[in-house]
């Protein structure tokens, strides 16, 4: 049965130092069974009296709004996979690269990190990826799958709206935890779903 991953972030690509840049930056995938409308975050809108088309995002809720997410979306079966990307520790390997080549390459490795078993020919679908982005990342998959000798993860690679996908929303608020979680701030967040997280991947 086919799966969907949705990818999403907190912080930026950019190199430590450059104005506005981020210390850590965490690309977080979230694994669920269908593409549909959740119904525990509908039921979330209802309960907190937002418009049913209000977007969850990690740094816009207010705590309230976050501590009632995180206790309803266990509701949701979902596993989570994400990086965390320390920028003053990173290597010259990876400091070379764009923005975008670095979102691309930590991708593909968290997804490799996975065995043919538990990621194959699923459906990935990133925040605000362009045509353009989704093309090169799914030629690099293909080049290094061809490489390995590995099944493809993903038969589709696809850019989404937040505003109108619930998955991408969890994948933010997720995001946004484990951010926190690995800057040392806060652990709340993160301790509801940290049982579904199977692989956070500290880099370097």
């Amino acid at each position: 049965m086919t799966q969907y991953f949705y990818v999403d972030e907190s912080g930026d690509a950019g190199l430590e130092g450059q104005a506005s840049s981020s210390s850590h930056f965490v690309i977080t995938m979230v694994q669920l069974p269908d593409r549909v409308p959740l119904y525990p975050l509908t039921n979330l809108r209802n309960m907190l009296n937002l418009s049913h088309t209000f977007e969850f995002k990690y740094h816009k809720t207010t705590a309230a709004q976050k501590d009632r997410f995180f206790r309803e979306v266990l509701a949701i079966p979902f596993r989570v996979r994400a990086v965390v990307l320390e920028k003053m520790r990173i290597g010259s390997d990876l400091r070379a690269l764009s923005p975008q080549q670095l979102t691309m390459e930590l991708i593909i490795r968290l997804t490799l990190r996975a065995s043919e078993l538990e990621i194959a020919n699923e459906i990935l679908i990133v925040d605000g990826a362009s045509p353009e982005f989704c093309r090169f990342l799914r030629v690099q998959f293909t080049e290094v799958c061809r490489h390995y000798d590995r099944i493809r993860p993903f038969k589709k690679i696809i850019g989404a709206n937040s505003r109108r996908e619930d998955g991408l929303q969890v994948a933010d608020m997720f995001a946004g935890a484990i951010r926190l979680h690995a800057l040392g701030i806060s652990s709340e967040h993160f301790q509801h779903i940290a049982r579904q997280v199977v692989d956070l991947w500290i880099v370097p």
